[in-house]
């Protein structure tokens, strides 16, 4: 279940953190068995949470599992280069529509979406240092020109790159 989140249960919420609370008070004690007791909590723990999981489907296959990371892996040596769902489809050797819909019933996101938000999280990242002017950022990125670039940076995060450095340095 890597990288998978766990909905639990408001009764099962209450359980956990009552267990918390008991490792806090048993860490505090700090007598000889406290490391002991504070893992036997930890172990209650955990078997709650997986008994609450029984029956539970996990819709990832092991066959999507590993098109979501090779896909992700590809995202991460690529988005400069590659902006569109289709150039990373034919890496993966599936179609487009494939890895669209992957994306969306594994991750509730388009494989679109993905590719930008590592793009808008890059920009933001370069944005960050004063000393690279706009410009060179869209180049960077491998934007046809930076007023192209302004208008996807708006249109996904509602501020200019400008903007969001005066918001970042105030």
């Amino acid at each position: 279940m890597k990288d998978h989140v766990v909905e639990i249960s408001p009764d099962l919420q209450e359980k956990i953190a009552s267990y918390f609370e008991e490792m806090i008070n048993e860490n505090q004690k700090n007598n000889q068995f406290s490391n002991l007791k504070i893992g036997f909590h930890l172990m209650n723990l955990f078997i709650d949470i997986e008994r609450s999981l029984e029956g539970v489907n996990i819709k990832t296959s092991d066959y999507q599992s590993v098109l979501l990371d090779n896909f992700q892996t590809l995202i991460e040596q690529n988005f400069k280069s590659k902006k569109l769902p289709k150039e990373y489809a034919e890496l993966l050797y599936i179609t487009p529509n494939h890895l669209n819909a992957l994306c969306k019933d594994v991750l509730a996101t388009s494989a679109g979406e993905l590719i930008r938000s590592r793009i808008v999280l890059e920009a933001k990242r370069l944005l960050v240092n004063k000393e690279i002017s706009v410009t060179e950022i869209a180049y960077l990125l491998n934007f046809q020109d930076a007023s192209y670039f302004v208008k996807f940076f708006k249109k996904y995060t509602e501020f200019t790159p400008e903007q969001f450095r005066k918001q970042y340095y105030s």
